[in-house]
């Protein structure tokens, strides 16, 4: 599920597991920069941020007065200290943000929550181009593991020594899990360094499909973090119907699902972990409103197929129907629109439309998708665009990439273009390609 917000290298990687000094029972750091999320959003042209901000290891109580020493930071670079969690589903207060200088800084607490540090570069300046130096007098230490540098020995002794810490975190090089430590007693993570292994290699998986491949600066893979948080704030009426979900700077778990993520075995069949990682993934440029719960799982499929996993499509819903067999009485109607939303069921608005997309990966394999992602980053549309433009170009998109004229097996779906649209295709003069639908 999507919530639409209102509210890699090592080497290239500007986090605290890369940092030149991080003890976060002194409070002491060096930190590289990293870009801006919405910088990283546009960059890659998705529909939500990613995590720009660097855990520190500590959390702070509301009131208490945390002081944060900064040195080394040059002209134009940004730094903030980070004070709790972003809105989560639920109503809920934001995040504290206080700005941070060179020199002495001060703030008062306005909640309790895990302390982060947020330090970007100007657009124009290379992420990774300098370092700063941060000291932190105040908060106290949490349980914190950071891959290749925690050993077990050192995991269970903070965990002994924090053990009145309200938070646990754990970092790698492309993930950082947040959860309250009630969650953690419930359900501790036996190989913290397993889990966060497995989470990289679904997220390895995604950002491949996705085409960020470090070949060129417009298809390098990030180095922000996707954040799984346990949304501890958000009531049981509140959440009915969302399992999970993603949102600016961080994807929710709840209590009960937290083990999706952080137990491997169930990583590797977990498809709501697959499709909220998914949506971090999906181009502005290409996703109309009614396509989001459907091109998001795409990641999902193929995660699973990577995984060695039987096709969804394939598999029998709750009423011993699979989505394929449903597609094909889709294709069987007289009247078919693909792109408005005639309020059917969950199953057609979503997984009879994924059948489209999986036949088109059957025709031309995965490397069709991940030569879109990386067409509409060289051309993104205005992030303002309307929907009837970006199903435009979308069907204009394919066709390109591809090298085949794709009208009749889109109109076959009732995806249908502008004939301003149809004219670009034609000037192309490509092959018509037949499609098994």
């Amino acid at each position: 599920m999507l919530r639409i917000p209102t509210l890699v290298d090592l080497a290239c990687i500007a986090s605290a597991a890369s940092a030149a000094n991080f003890d976060n029972r002194s409070g002491r750091y060096s930190f590289t920069p990293l870009p801006s999320a919405e910088a990283e959003m546009k960059r890659m042209n998705t529909i939500m941020e990613l995590s720009d901000q660097q855990p520190t290891g500590r959390y702070v109580r509301m009131g208490e007065t945390v002081r944060v020493n900064v040195s080394g930071m040059p002209n134009g670079y940004r730094a903030s200290a980070m004070v709790g969690f972003r809105s989560m589903y639920g109503k809920s207060p934001g995040q504290q943000a206080a700005p941070l200088r060179n020199g002495s800084n001060r703030f008062v607490a306005r909640q309790n929550g895990p302390l982060f540090i947020r330090f970007t570069s100007p657009n124009s300046k290379p992420a990774a181009s300098t370092e700063i130096d941060v000291s932190i007098a105040d908060g106290k230490p949490l349980p914190l593991f950071v891959q290749d540098r925690t050993s077990m020995d050192d995991w269970r002794a903070q965990l002994d020594n924090y053990a009145d810490a309200p938070f646990v975190q754990l970092v790698g090089q492309h993930s950082m899990i947040t959860l309250p430590r009630s969650v953690y007693r419930h359900a501790p993570i036996a190989d913290p360094s397993t889990t966060l292994a497995a989470i990289a290699q679904v997220l390895a998986m995604q950002d491949a499909l996705a085409g960020f491949d470090d070949t060129k600066p417009t298809d390098a893979r990030t180095p922000l973090r996707e954040h799984f948080v346990v949304d501890f704030r958000t009531s049981p009426k509140e959440r009915t119907g969302v399992y999970m979900y993603a949102t600016d700077q961080f994807i929710g778990m709840f209590a009960d699902n937290t083990t999706d993520l952080t137990d491997p075995a169930r990583l590797r069949n977990e498809w709501a972990i697959w499709h909220e990682v998914g949506h971090t993934h999906q181009q502005d440029s290409w996703t109309w409103e009614t396509l989001v719960e459907v091109s998001v799982n795409l990641f999902s499929l193929y995660v699973q197929e990577k995984l060695g996993e039987p096709n969804r499509l394939d598999e029998p819903e709750y009423d011993g129907i699979t989505p394929r067999e449903r597609a094909r009485e889709y294709l069987a109607r007289a009247a078919r629109n693909y792109v408005s939303d005639p309020g059917g069921k969950y199953e057609e608005l979503t997984f009879v439309r994924l059948v489209m997309f999986d036949q088109l990966k059957r025709a031309y394999g995965w490397n069709l998708f991940t030569r879109l992602f990386k067409y509409y980053r060289e051309h993104p549309l205005p992030y303002n665009v309307s929907e009837t433009k970006k199903v435009d170009e979308f069907v204009v998109a394919m066709c390109t990439v591809s090298g085949n004229d794709l009208r009749p097996f889109f109109e076959k779906w009732g995806l249908r273009a502008s004939a301003d649209a149809y004219g670009k295709i034609a000037a192309q003069r490509l092959p018509v390609r037949a499609i098994e639908t």
